[in-house]
């Protein structure tokens, strides 16, 4: 433990001396940073407590719960470098990357998607042949308790630290320790049963109902992350109801080339050109106006252009 916390420490002072430097842009990483760098401590812990003991106790529902942590430290990790890469990509005003690292934590999440989906099927498999009764492997029952309840524990402390955040990343993040919780509290009842009445069938239903809880999760992130890289437009903005809306606006004469994407799990962008004859800088001003209160998107590009002068180049509107 004693390791632990010195690493901790000299990182901490790390950072601050890096706070002097440059005072803006990293106040708001800092806050969310560290309740995530705590959780990544105490749930690679977990993850290990639960993989050495789901093969000490032969409890599948211990190992399906590792699976269900490993998805977790993923997304954590994801949520850690995402930001560390935003703050430094901010920093250093990266020149390729023009829409900073966010994609990293696209793909990211792909992969933890597709991983996650291969654990639920070896999950799944073995969990048949143990109700088949193929390989009699007995359940000890109260390895298999403590180590549950050590990963409750350290779980529910997460979920606290987390809490209180409200970063996107964090916030995704900490729904994922939640389900966690839950897996955790089946795999405790699971030992529990297994300890008073030796019902040993109770394990491998647990770790089924566990890998489908995982299955749908990562379902979930395959589709979203399939959404953002095909750039389509993120489900809750209709380009077509944006596209009239603008058009109503004053003095607005044509709307087109519309185009609304996601930049990040919880950026979206949009670009448009407007036809009008009124001063470029209060046009803008209007379609910005109405594009963040209306659909909370702040990366606009708005391209006016007049009506008499574009007659020959815009022949479409």
């Amino acid at each position: 433990m004693g390791h632990g916390h010195s690493h901790d420490h000299h990182h901490h002072h790390a950072h601050h001396g890096h706070n002097h430097d440059h005072h803006h842009g990293h106040i708001h990483e800092h806050s969310d940073i560290r309740p995530l760098r705590i959780a990544v401590t105490l749930t690679s812990v977990v993850f290990i407590a639960q993989v050495v003991g789901g093969f000490l106790s032969g409890s599948l529902a211990l190992l399906s719960d590792a699976g269900h942590v490993l998805v977790d430290l993923a997304s954590l990790l994801i949520a850690f470098f995402g930001l560390r890469f935003a703050a430094k990509a901010r920093g250093e005003h990266d020149v390729r990357y023009t829409f900073g690292l966010r994609r990293v934590e696209i793909l990211a999440a792909l992969t933890n998607g597709f991983l996650l989906i291969g654990i639920c099927i070896y999950i799944v498999i073995e969990a048949v042949r143990r109700m088949l009764g193929d390989g009699h492997s007995h359940v000890d029952s109260d390895l298999m308790l403590w180590v549950a309840i050590v990963g409750f524990v350290a779980n529910a402390i997460s979920a606290i630290y987390l809490h209180k955040s409200e970063h996107i990343t964090t916030r995704s993040a900490y729904l994922h320790v939640m389900t966690d919780l839950m897996s955790s509290l089946g795999v405790i009842i699971a030992a529990i049963v297994i300890e008073l009445t030796g019902w040993e069938l109770i394990d491998p239903l647990i770790s089924i109902a566990i890998a489908i809880m995982i299955t749908r999760g990562a379902i979930r992130v395959i589709r979203q992350a399939g959404v953002i890289l095909m750039e389509s437009a993120p489900s809750q903005i209709s380009p077509v109801e944006l596209k009239e809306r603008v058009g109503r606006l004053d003095g607005i004469a044509d709307v087109h080339d519309v185009h609304v994407w996601q930049l990040g799990m919880n950026e979206f962008t949009a670009s448009l050109h407007v036809v009008s004859n009124d001063p470029v800088d209060d046009v803008i001003a209007r379609v910005r106006q109405l594009l963040s209160s209306a659909y909370g998107l702040t990366h606009v590009t708005v391209q006016v252009e007049s009506t008499s002068a574009d007659k020959g180049e815009c022949g479409a509107c």
